[in-house]
């Protein structure tokens, strides 16, 4: 039902888009009509042959299928305003939107293309009178390694990680995303990452869409720590609780759940909540210092973005919910389906926990 949904969407936005092209070309449209038609056929056939487990052969037009949607959707985002614009200004005419159209969204899904690739590093510092010594941490979220993720995108990921030598490495979920049965090669890669403290990961809503027990054991050997509703004691200062994405279990109590994460966590040390999504509670305040969080993608491409804060009520970035608790909500470091982010870039974050002044 969710497919025919997202399929209907997504015919739905070529129709739109193209009903701004026959406007502006008239006759001239059909070959354009086929691009899309070829393009829209591309996603519809991934989507089945990923479900038919024909995932080699699917590489090719899920590549097509869900690139073309960003840059449709980017496309028909711009048609829309120029529509609006067209509706208070009569005398814009229906060619003059078409250029624009082309121009304003090629220039956008480049810059959304160039912006996916790049690798941006967010330096956050962290005081608390729980840390002695200055402890490092490096999040990475939301890699949704899979059909559209390159091994060389990711041995740069690792590398940069590594350049930074944290203490200790977290992925806060969506780390594999489908394809499983093809991720060999990049749980190699991803075992190159290193951290003195070891390597911790939650899972995400989309490690349970791929097959979760086989997602997370690809995590485990991958080298992470998997932490499903339990806590670890970490070096001397630092304590970590994992919470599983609600996708797994959609009928569980979750707070009985968060009890079970945190019962073992003495409250002296330094506790980071690993919870994929961002979900802000204020009852739950006093259990943890750093919530680390990803899920929203920052909304990947606008307007998305005002989506996401209207549905989690959180920003990316830090937020300090009450004295001395945070949340940081990752961009994420990767991108689901088409590889474009539009004011959004993805992101590694490395915090550093620091005494408080005058601690000592």
């Amino acid at each position: 039902m969710i497919v025919i949904v997202f399929i209907a969407i997504q015919i739905g936005i070529n129709a739109y888009l193209y009903d701004t092209v026959a406007d502006g070309l008239g006759r001239d449209s059909w070959p354009i009509l086929a691009f899309m038609g070829f393009c829209l056929f591309s996603l519809i056939a991934a989507l089945l042959m990923e479900r038919t487990n024909l995932l080699k052969s699917s590489l090719l037009v899920s590549k097509i299928g869900y690139n073309w949607m960003g840059v449709g959707f980017i496309c028909a985002s711009v048609a829309f305003l120029f529509d609006t614009a067209q509706w208070l200004v009569p005398r814009l005419d229906d060619a003059t939107v078409l250029k624009g159209v082309v121009v304003i969204g090629g220039l956008l899904s480049i810059w959304g293309f160039l912006s996916a690739h790049r690798i941006n590093i967010r330096h956050i510092s962290i005081d608390s009178p729980k840390i002695r010594d200055p402890v490092t941490i490096t999040q990475i979220s939301d890699l949704h390694l899979g059909d559209a993720s390159t091994q060389s995108r990711l041995h740069r990921i690792v590398g940069v990680v590594n350049q930074l030598k944290p203490d200790l490495i977290v992925s806060t979920g969506d780390l594999f995303d489908g394809y499983l049965p093809l991720m060999d090669p990049y749980v190699e890669i991803l075992k190159g990452l290193n951290a003195r403290l070891g390597k911790f990961a939650v899972s995400g809503n989309h490690e349970v869409y791929a097959g979760l027990e086989k997602a997370l054991e690809l995590t485990r050997e991958s080298g992470f720590t998997v932490l499903r509703n339990e806590s670890k004691l970490v070096g001397e200062f630092v304590s970590l609780a994992g919470i599983e994405d609600p996708a797994t279990q959609r009928n569980e109590n979750r707070e009985a759940t968060l009890e079970k994460c945190f019962q073992n966590v003495p409250s002296d040390r330094f506790t980071i909540f690993l919870n994929h999504r961002p979900s802000i509670r204020p009852e739950r305040f006093d259990r943890f210092d750093l919530q680390l969080s990803g899920h929203t993608h920052g909304g990947q491409i606008f307007p998305f973005h005002i989506l996401s804060k209207l549905a989690y009520k959180a920003k990316p970035g830090l937020t300090e919910l009450a004295p001395n608790t945070f949340l940081y909500l990752s961009r994420g470091t990767g991108s689901w389906g088409p590889q474009l982010r539009v004011f959004a870039p993805p992101e590694i974050t490395h915090f550093t926990i620091r005494p408080e002044c005058g601690t000592t």
